[in-house]
């Protein structure tokens, strides 16, 4: 677990892709506790598929987790979850506010039938 002080700004990244990622890279520096949270575990470069199909690449040499990519960062914890809304006001009461939200979700292909 991270040892952040309470009172550092909090930014809260929902997504763990190219943007997610670049996201909380720039923030490494910054004075804030950033949290990364992502339904998947690990960070997956789609464009690269089709050679783990035919062998070319190992699915290791296109996926990689997310905590090992961000491990550096003292100041990112990364969460594994999925976000189904945003409710500002309850976040406020509860006590675990933010101070800035960046939404970089995933996005799906879309395949015909």
């Amino acid at each position: 677990m991270n040892s952040i002080p309470a009172r550092m700004p909090r930014v809260v990244i929902v997504g763990g892709g190219f943007g997610g990622l670049a996201a909380a890279r720039a923030l490494r520096r910054a004075s804030v506790e950033v949290i990364l949270i992502d339904r998947t575990n690990h960070h997956l470069f789609q464009p690269l598929l089709y050679q783990v199909a035919t062998s070319a690449l190992t699915p290791g040499q296109i996926g990689w987790p997310i905590r090992n990519i961000l491990r550096r960062q003292s100041n990112t914890t990364v969460i594994l979850g999925e976000v189904t809304g945003v409710n500002k006001e309850r976040t406020r009461r509860s006590g675990t506010s933010w101070q800035a939200l960046r939404t970089a979700v995933r996005c799906r292909s879309r395949t015909t039938t």
